[in-house]
């Protein structure tokens, strides 16, 4: 497939709030597409190419009002003339959101269901499909096979073998790929996903097919809830970028890296260690 994005590239990490002891790198995922970018293309990559060699299929997919996948599925749709159906988590009468405004731009049909039946998935997929029978299942956040597999190709384009990998986590999609990739390299990388969401024991639960000494989930740093935004984060958006000139987000990416700070003051690194942050992406650019 010929795709229309940029590569990823990896960029030494000069921040004023790490210190300057320990080598630290950043996979700038983020350049790869404005929209469909970081995490959200390697998940939907596989996912579209299986798709566009079946013509005629409907991808089904679902997330929350403010979700990213669901802006980057819908304009991934629109751009390989695929179709979209995106069930929305929660039915409460309401203006629909920016993230909404865009995936209707998109031409995905949103489907807006009741908290209760939204964890049904399954089921509400089976009941599309009845009526749609080339209907595509992908679960909320991209969680598919084809997505594992996009993810795990991270570790192909490193050029150098890191003892820790930094990352934020919703589904834990990214991470498992990843992990899944070091553990069949053989790798002593130990992935720690900074989990977005509060009290998300899912996330331990798919994990724990690999050994712990690949991984471990950090549930302290959502800051209240998912998608929670107060002063201390937005200044450390606005110092970061100011240092680096890199772009943060609120929900996934500065919690992360105030996650890293907040290691590095812990002492929790060896001075010969290698780190690398992975910069999932977002849409700052359009919706900050």
């Amino acid at each position: 497939m010929n795709l229309p994005f940029n590569n990823s590239k990896i960029e030494a990490l000069k921040f004023s709030g790490f210190g300057n002891e320990l080598e630290i790198d950043i996979l700038r995922d983020d350049l790869i597409h404005p929209i469909i970018s970081g995490n959200k293309w390697r998940k939907l990559k596989y996912i579209v190419d299986h798709i566009s060699k079946n013509k005629g299929q409907t991808l089904v997919t679902f997330g929350g009002a403010y979700s990213n996948h669901l802006v980057a599925a819908a304009y991934a749709g629109k751009l390989f003339g695929i179709k979209t159906h995106g069930f929305v988590r929660g039915n409460e009468p309401r203006d629909m959101n920016a993230y909404e405004k865009i995936c209707v731009e998109n031409e995905m049909t949103l489907e807006h269901v009741a908290r209760a039946e939204y964890k049904d998935k399954y089921t509400l997929f089976e009941q599309f499909k009845q009526k749609n029978p080339n209907a595509f299942f992908v679960g909320e956040g991209g969680r598919h096979p084809l997505a594992l597999k996009g993810c795990a190709e991270i570790l192909n384009e490193l050029e150098k073998t890191y003892d820790y990998i930094f990352l934020s986590i919703g589904t834990g999609t990214t991470m498992e790929g990843i992990v899944g990739a070091c553990v069949s390299k053989q790798l002593k990388t130990k992935v720690i996903g900074i989990s977005s969401l509060k009290n998300n024991s899912e996330l331990d639960e798919i994990m724990a097919q690999f050994p712990v000494k690949n991984w471990q989930i950090e549930h302290d740093y959502h800051r209240g809830k998912y998608a929670k935004n107060d002063t201390e984060l937005r200044r450390f958006i606005e110092d970061f970028f100011l240092e680096t000139t890199i772009r943060l987000e609120f929900v996934y990416t500065a919690k992360m890296m105030m996650a890293v700070q907040d290691f590095i003051s812990k002492g929790f690194f060896n001075s010969s260690d290698k780190i690398l942050c992975i910069h999932t992406g977002g849409l700052p650019q359009l919706l900050q």
